[in-house]
């Protein structure tokens, strides 16, 4: 009975207070000057204080510094809030990076992120240099002693994700990254590279295969747009040609009107010289016919 009752308790305290891996891979970059030993902190939100659970620390490299802050989170309800506080120098002045109520899902075994801080100013949130430097070192790391099994795309977006605000900088951090990871020597022989290489391979065939598609289609429709313009003019210069003949013909009618019209003109009038009298010696009482009657009037009886 009593071993009843204490399986009970126990299964209701799993049940309330569920445990949390969490990790954060982090970078630190003072852009104007070096940067001095640094430590990070993760504390959890307990009611309504703070409480410390991780701690770490880490030496410098000119002016960055890479890191991991991982810890386990106990809480009983959907999800911890978290804090991480960052504390370094840049040029001997105390320098922190920090970023506040971090929701972490709990019950869900482990969660991870990636963060880079421009540790010269806590309001610059987009220091590419910093997360250059970030995924160049988690890379190093992750395919030397995992053999890259945590630096697909889709296992860092999820980390990014993590700080909504800075997932857009971190995943041109890790993509630019990437490229300059897999041009290193000795790099290409992890399978991440290839993978690369193979997307990029993909990605540059279809950019030809799209350009020569673009070409083919812009010559054909130059094709087209030339014998159509050919077609037009020609049609153009036949219709001006036909108009031109139809004023030829209307010339031709008008001179042989013109030819008519002289033909009208014959003389009406009597003949110059045509004699007026008898012949000479002749009778001067009856006339005497000279030729055909000309009739110029009606006959009437």
């Amino acid at each position: 009975m009593r071993l009843l009752i204490v399986l009970v308790a126990v299964g209701f305290f799993v049940a309330i207070c569920s445990a949390t891996s969490v990790k954060f891979f982090i970078a630190g970059h003072c852009p104007s000057s070096k940067i001095g030993s640094w430590t990070g902190v993760i504390r959890q939100k307990v009611n309504t204080s703070y409480k410390e659970i991780t701690d770490t620390s880490g030496e410098p490299s000119e002016n960055f510094f890479f890191g991991e802050l991982k810890g386990e989170v106990i809480s009983s309800t959907e999800s911890a809030i978290l804090e991480i506080s960052i504390i370094t120098s840049c040029d001997e002045n105390l320098a922190f990076g920090s970023d506040f109520e971090i929701l972490i899902p709990t019950g869900k075994g482990f969660q991870y992120g990636f963060r880079g801080y421009n540790m010269e100013n806590k309001d610059d949130k987009t220091d590419s240099e910093a997360y250059e430097y970030l995924f160049m070192k988690y890379l190093e790391k992750d395919c030397e002693e995992n053999e890259c099994k945590e630096s697909s795309r889709e296992y860092v977006a999820k980390g990014c994700d993590l700080f909504k605000k800075e997932s857009e900088q971190c995943m041109k951090g890790y993509d630019d990254t990437l490229s300059k990871f897999c041009q290193k020597d000795g790099s290409s022989v992890h399978s991440l590279c290839s993978e690369y290489g193979s997307t990029t391979s993909s990605t540059k065939m279809i950019l030809i295969i799209g350009g020569a598609v673009g070409a083919i289609i812009v010559l054909v429709l130059a094709i087209a747009v030339f014998f159509y313009c050919r077609k037009k003019k020609k049609s153009k210069q036949n219709l001006t040609g036909t108009m031109s003949g139809s004023g030829t013909i209307s010339g031709t009618t008008q001179q042989s009107t013109g030819t008519s019209h002289f033909n009208t003109g014959a003389p009406t009038g009597t003949p110059l010289g045509t004699p007026t009298g008898g012949p000479i010696g002749a009778p001067t009482g009856a006339p005497t016919p000279t030729g055909t009657a000309t009739t110029t009037g009606v006959e009437r009886y």
